[in-house]
């Protein structure tokens, strides 16, 4: 059972790197925003990472330990029961990383920032996957102790009505993913220009 929480541990601790490479891209953005709209929007952004940063702090030592004494890794151990639900919450946190990334592309095209952004985006999609594909099989082996409601993205939603989904993160086909993230779409600051 370690396994995969090896492969999360890496995918945690590589991902965390990123965020905070886009922290460090975004920083900039916010200290010679244009106006409060602007300086509002990439600080939103920003608190959202910097608090999953925090997150993901709290939960790597967690992993850590769980993928040297694998003996804990128990349906019954409160501990454990904890660590499911984090990971889960963190599924949720790449998805919402990899949201920030995509709207920061279409702000960031053309410029110097464009292509570290693409390739961060990129791996976080593919560690996006991969958690989701992880967390699948953790749910079948503790038959669905790890079903955390709150950590359910609204694109995956069964509930909610197709046209509030994005379908680039619907899809486990990355093909689509990276679609999206090629596709110009007409908004008013592209209008503009």
């Amino acid at each position: 059972m370690a396994l995969p929480f090896s492969q999360l541990e890496t995918i945690f601790k590589r991902n965390r790197q990123a965020l905070n490479e886009f922290k460090d891209m975004i920083t900039p953005v916010i200290e010679n925003a244009k106006d409060d709209h602007e300086r509002l929007y990439w600080h939103h952004i920003y608190e959202e990472e910097d608090h999953r940063h925090d997150r993901l702090d709290h939960l790597l030592p967690a992993l850590q330990s769980f993928n040297e004494n694998d003996s804990s890794i128990q349906p019954y151990n409160s501990e454990f029961v904890h660590l499911l639900q984090d990971i889960s919450l963190e599924k949720f946190g790449l998805h919402n990383f990899l949201e920030h990334l995509d709207l920061s592309l279409y702000t960031f095209n053309d410029t110097e920032l464009e292509e570290p952004i693409r390739s961060l985006r990129d791996m976080t999609s593919a560690d996006y996957q991969e958690t989701k594909t992880i967390l699948d099989q953790l749910n079948e082996e503790f038959k669905g102790s790890l079903q955390y409601k709150a950590s359910v993205p609204t694109d995956e939603k069964e509930n909610i009505n197709e046209n509030l989904k994005v379908e680039a993160y619907t899809s486990t086909d990355n093909e689509a993913e990276t679609t999206f993230s090629n596709k110009r779409q007409l908004t008013v600051g592209s209008l503009k220009k």
